[in-house]
């Protein structure tokens, strides 16, 4: 498989920003169930986990296909040339 190291822009993504904020929001909700006491039943923490744990899953997610596409056009490119490169024989 090629290597795409270095090729897409991973922490300057706006998909790492967004999933970012969310892991904050989703945090700050499980917290604030324990700041603001029982009376709220637990929701505020079932809420936050679950908000952090799809930001999470879908920047990973998002991350491995954008970097597989990336893979695949290379190895498509590669193959042309090798191709290429055969055929000049």
């Amino acid at each position: 498989m090629p290597n795409v190291k270095g090729k897409t822009n991973g922490l300057k993504s706006s998909e790492f920003l967004v999933t970012i904020c969310g892991l904050i929001l989703g945090l700050a909700m499980a917290i604030a169930e324990q700041v603001l006491g029982d009376g709220h039943a637990g929701w505020l923490s079932a809420v936050g986990g679950v908000i952090a744990a799809i930001c999470g899953g879908s920047y990973n997610l998002s991350r491995a296909k954008v970097k597989a596409a990336l893979a695949g056009a290379e190895a498509v490119a590669e193959a042309g040339k090798q191709q290429a490169s055969s055929q000049d024989k």
